[in-house]
Order: C-alpha cells, then sequence, then structure tokens
C-alpha cells in the first residue's frame, strides 16, 4: 500500500513539474515575441520653446502624425517611478517649488491615488466633458510626480477653458488655483508638447502620453558639463590669443561653419519651418559641435579638453540608451504597434542612429516620412 502510494505521489509531482515546465516554456516563448514584436516608430525632434508669439508652421508635423495613425505618443518625460527613483535631479528646485504651489493651495490628495487615478481615467473615457473630474485628475497626477500626463491634462484643461462655466471655474481656483495660475506649475504654451505632442495625442484620444526619459546619469553628466565648461574657457582664451597658428586656423574654420549653420537655423525659423530644420544632418552638427564644446571636431587640438568631451559623451549616450529602451520595452508592453516619439531636437542624431539598431524597429524620420 505505502509503495503504490509513492508510485502515485511520484507519478503526480512528474507530471505537476512536466506543467510548471510547459507554463515556464509558454511564458518565455511569449515574452520572447513581445520582446520581438514589430514596432514602427516616427521620430520627430523638436523645440522645447518655439516663443510666445511663434510663427511655425506645426501642421508639418502634425499632418505626417495623422497620416501615421499612432497607437501611442512619446514624450521626453520621466515616469513617476523614475522620478520617484532619483536622488537628484537637474530641475528639482524648480519641481519641489511647483510641488509647494499645489500643495498650498490645499485641494487634498485622495488616500489612494493611484486606484483614485485609474477611476477617474475610466470616468472621463466615458464622460470626456465632466471637466472638474478632469481637474481632480490633473491635481492627483501632478502630485504623484506624473509631471508628463499632468500637462497633458492641462493642456485639455487650457482648450476647455473657454467654454467653463462659473461652477467650473470656481471649481479650478479651488483644485488647481487662480485660471492663469499653470504657469506656476511650469505650463507653457510654448514648447513642443503644446504645439505638436498633445494635439496629436488629442486627435487620436488618447488618454495619456508615454515616458521614456532617463536621468539615471545626471550626476555625473552634470560634473563632466561643469568640468569641460570651466576647461573650455581656458582653451578658447589661449587658442585666440594666437591668431597665426595652424590649430587657431582649424577652429576658426570650424566656428565659421557652424556661423554659417545658425544663420541657416535662423533662416528656417523665419520662415515658420525650424521643425523641418531641426531634423536634418544640418542641425545635428550644429548641435554636436555647440552642446559639446565643438564634439569631436576639436578633438587634437592643444589644450582642448577632450577628456572631459568624451565624458559628456559618454554620459548623452547612456541617457540616449535609455531612453530608447525605455520607449521601445514601453510600447511594446502596451501592445503598441506605431507610435510617434516627440524629443528636444539634440537627441535625434543619436536616438535614430540607436533606434535603427534595435530588433524589431522601423524608424522614420520626419523628413524622410512619405504618408
Amino acid at each position: 500500500m505505502d509503495h503504490q502510494f509513492t508510485n502515485t505521489y511520484t507519478n503526480a509531482m512528474k507530471l505537476l513539474v512536466s506543467c510548471f515546465l510547459i507554463t515556464i516554456s509558454f511564458l518565455a516563448s511569449a515574452q520572447s515575441k513581445k520582446n520581438d514584436q514589430p514596432l514602427e516608430i516616427l521620430f520627430i525632434a523638436a523645440s522645447h520653446d518655439y516663443g510666445p508669439k511663434p510663427i511655425e508652421d506645426f501642421s508639418y508635423p502634425i499632418d505626417k502624425a495623422l497620416a501615421f495613425k499612432p497607437d501611442a505618443v512619446f514624450g521626453e518625460n520621466l515616469s513617476p517611478e523614475d522620478y520617484d527613483a532619483l536622488d537628484r535631479h537637474w530641475n528639482k528646485e524648480a519641481i519641489d517649488k511647483r510641488l509647494a504651489y499645489l500643495t498650498k493651495i490645499g485641494y487634498p490628495l485622495p488616500k489612494n491615488p493611484k486606484a483614485f487615478i485609474a477611476r477617474q481615467y475610466k470616468l472621463l473615457r466615458k464622460y470626456p466633458n465632466y471637466h472638474q473630474e478632469r481637474m481632480k485628475l490633473a491635481h492627483a497626477l501632478f502630485l504623484t510626480h506624473d509631471f508628463g500626463n499632468a500637462s497633458y491634462q492641462f493642456y485639455l484643461l487650457d482648450k476647455l477653458r473657454p467654454v467653463f462655466g462659473a461652477e467650473e471655474v470656481a471649481a479650478f481656483t479651488r483644485i488647481l488655483g487662480p485660471a492663469d495660475s499653470l504657469k506656476q506649475v511650469g505650463f507653457r504654451r510654448t514648447n513642443e508638447y503644446y504645439n505638436i505632442f498633445h494635439p496629436i495625442a488629442q486627435t487620436f484620444k488618447l488618454e495619456k502620453i508615454m515616458p521614456m526619459d532617463c536621468q539615471k546619469y545626471n550626476t555625473p553628466w552634470s560634473a563632466a558639463w561643469e568640468k569641460t565648461d570651466s576647461l573650455y574657457k581656458i582653451f578658447e582664451k589661449a587658442i585666440e590669443a594666437d591668431t597665426n597658428t595652424a590649430d587657431y586656423r582649424t577652429y576658426s574654420r570650424l566656428i565659421n561653419e557652424n556661423n554659417d549653420l545658425q544663420r541657416l537655423l535662423n533662416k528656417a525659423n523665419r520662415a515658420g519651418k525650424s521643425t523641418e530644420f531641426l531634423n536634418t544632418a544640418d542641425w545635428d552638427k550644429y548641435t554636436d559641435f555647440g552642446n559639446f564644446y565643438g564634439n569631436h571636431y576639436l578633438f587634437g587640438l592643444k589644450g582642448f579638453p577632450e577628456e572631459g568631451v568624451r565624458d559628456m559623451l559618454k554620459y548623452w549616450t547612456l541617457r540616449n540608451e535609455g531612453m530608447c529602451q525605455n520607449m521601445v520595452d514601453r510600447a511594446r508592453e502596451i501592445g503598441a504597434k506605431r507610435v510617434v516619439v516627440g524629443v528636444g531636437a539634440s537627441h535625434r542624431e543619436l536616438m535614430v542612429k540607436l533606434l535603427k539598431a534595435m530588433p524589431g524597429v522601423t524608424l522614420y524620420t520626419l523628413n524622410e516620412y512619405r504618408p
């Protein structure tokens, strides 16, 4: 009897282990397929500030994005989890002031903000004109550090403000402060989100702007930047002191080439075509030279802080690799097949290169995309 029980037990355990291994194998296969899921990306490099009275033709990037028909829009924002994991952030002082402003207004954050936010999204999906509920959602998103999606909700509210009645104006003041208070939380009508990416998301009735930024390397990046900046000033003073050297002639030629690119940018700005220019190789060279103190173009010149620039490029690369990985992983996680990616234009050259090398990714840059 004991022998029969032992055999039965052993067979049952073998069956259980077999089922477990099959389940693990199935899950691994499903995850592998998810990781390889084809993803098409329309990459749009943009300006962080188009000025208080932009003359930009925003229909150029928007029309291409609308023809692309994305499942999601990604922006250069941190997820709440990624923000909370940082010990330092380059804009933390400003963000703390904004959080303090909303906290001072006194409208309470629900005890379970995560559940509340989920309920608000569900409610607004059914009743998009419940403006006061949208105000509560925007408030909760900001105070839980989902700044990108709070900004998107601020944008939607800003567009709706002309139809607010007295009760809604009073609610806005009670929850978010006076009518013009959105600037106190960093909301701007001059940036790329207000003018390009939020309108795209709104047209497709997308609930959220997906985050993809990576700031894990901000501290060493800042240290490398500060060190390079001080050394470059010494180099600049020394090389300009003697205009008869071969190094100076190289330096002068490259400065003049960069000034020519600046004139092309100015011309595009005046024509309302700056976004188009920000998506060109000319812009890539201009921003590489300007953001990295001459970059590799000045390597080898006497006194040039090459080590510091290489450190800057190292941490810049790591940040952009993190952004690309975040975006691709999160797009596949939500099952997106086609996404619009919006970033500050200085990221363009490196991110395009990185994304084109990622398995299963098909990337279209703004200017090359033909609907």
